[in-house]
């Protein structure tokens, strides 16, 4: 389902070998024994395989529900893992432009132009929200849910709270309100943080409102566990040798070299853009811990950001390597070109072509370029499908990586103490 080619990556192969030992005993003990630091959050190893059938028969009863009282869009609010997971999964399954206008996002920061673009939208269509909170005491989903909400309320009077749907942890304030309000709640488990919430009620609620297979996601990632929690092999383990290049990248400087400090995520789908969002705060969020080790992760876009950003990849210091998802999809229609006769544009050399085997040649030209002549190294994860299946293995065989990326920099994956400072000058400056 997934593979993982590390051909064009400057690292050879008894590097990676000598990684075996650290690997086994990381995999063993804080993977499969769940010792490590941080431990208290890895319930998402095995939720795909404990969610019980009933949450789900919940979920798609609300949204059911919805629908009878003519929902047609949905309102989601909610910040980091609580929107990145849920918009990155329907953007790759529905589409980018498919789907813009039945779940829409808000509460990721403070722009009254977003809020008032919204509300005009909104104003005459029938739309119930769903916010999305552990705690319920984050600063912008909190504005958001107090300003929609009120929306609601003007618009259906007291049965407002029938438009509305609370996603929280099992105490708090969003908790504690929803009780109080009788407001259909669903839980986030205690043990997974919010970056490794997409497969809970986080991300599933939103997807079922769209039509999304959640049963089939949640089969990909009982797929991934099985496979992966197999064994520890750098040769056969996909997501263990995704982390163990990815922390020799960062450690190992060559003579007279920049140390490698950036990873850079490319996509050639527009589709895959939101998922390029939610790998950054995964990755950044459990490694961002200690300010020598680690890797700032980055994403483009291609071929757009090539236009942009093409020179200084291909010539700029060289303190990234870039890691490229390819999916196959095979569900779309091929777009193909109609010979102009007197060819004016002069590309009727490309008609023999669709545009997927164009962007096909793109990718490769490219990955020469940078390689060969840039000298920058290149993972290349591909996927065959695009379908629920699929996605649910591949992020599962991420929060696979990123834990084992965490351990080998001696941190704890799972925390985020850094957030808090801002969070807590901020209140400090709003109290003033």
């Amino acid at each position: 389902m997934l593979e993982l080619n590390t051909k064009k990556v400057y690292l050879n192969e008894k590097e990676i070998a000598s990684m075996q030992p650290k690997i086994n005993l990381l995999f063993k003990n804080n993977l499969l024994n769940k010792e490590g630091i941080g431990n208290e959050f890895m319930d998402w190893i095995d939720y795909p395989e404990t969610v019980k059938e009933e949450v789900i028969l919940e979920l798609e009863e609300k949204v059911n529900q919805l629908k009878t009282l003519k929902v047609n869009h949905l309102l989601v609010i909610g910040i980091g893992g609580s929107f990145l997971g849920a918009q990155s999964a329907i953007d790759f399954l529905e589409g980018k432009l498919a789907s813009r206008d039945k779940v829409l996002f808000i509460g990721t920061d403070m722009s009254s132009s977003y809020y008032s673009q919204m509300e005009s939208f909104l104003e005459n269509k029938e739309y119930a929200i769903c916010v999305i909170s552990k705690s319920g005491g984050t600063l912008e989903p909190s504005l958001a849910f107090n300003f929609f909400s009120n929306k609601l309320k003007e618009k259906h009077g007291s049965k407002a709270n029938d438009y509305i749907v609370a996603i929280t942890g099992n105490k708090g304030i969003l908790k504690d309100f929803s009780t109080q309000e009788k407001i259909t709640s669903f839980e986030i488990p205690n043990g997974i943080g919010g970056r490794f919430s997409v497969m809970t009620p986080v991300g599933m609620f939103p997807m079922i409102f769209v039509g999304i297979n959640v049963r089939e996601m949640l089969e990909g990632a009982k797929e991934a566990k099985r496979f992966l929690l197999k064994e520890s092999s750098l040769e056969k383990n996909t997501a263990l040798r995704y982390a163990v290049i990815r922390f020799l990248l960062n450690q190992n400087q060559k003579d007279n070299q920049l140390k490698i400090t950036h990873e850079i995520f490319t996509t050639y789908d527009y589709d895959l853009e939101m998922l390029a969002e939610w790998w950054k705060q995964l990755f950044g969020e459990s490694e961002g811990k200690v300010s020598t080790k680690g890797i700032f992760p980055l994403s483009v876009h291609y071929s757009r950001d090539l236009h942009s950003l093409g020179q200084i990849i291909q010539e700029g210091p060289k303190t990234f390597f870039e890691t490229t998802l390819i999916v196959k999809d095979n569900s779309q229609k091929p777009i193909t070109f109609i010979k102009d006769i007197n060819d004016g544009m002069k590309i009727n050399y490309l008609n023999h072509l669709t545009l997927e085997e164009i962007n096909q040649k793109v990718f490769e030209g490219v990955l020469e370029a940078h390689y060969q002549e840039g000298g920058i190294s290149n993972i290349i994860i591909q996927l065959k499908e695009k379908t629920p299946k699929s996605l649910g293995y591949l992020y599962y065989w991420f929060f696979i990586s990123v834990t084992i990326s965490g351990y080998l920099l001696d941190i704890n994956p799972f925390d985020q103490p850094g957030v808090e400072i801002y969070k807590k000058n901020i209140k400090k400056n709003l109290s003033d």
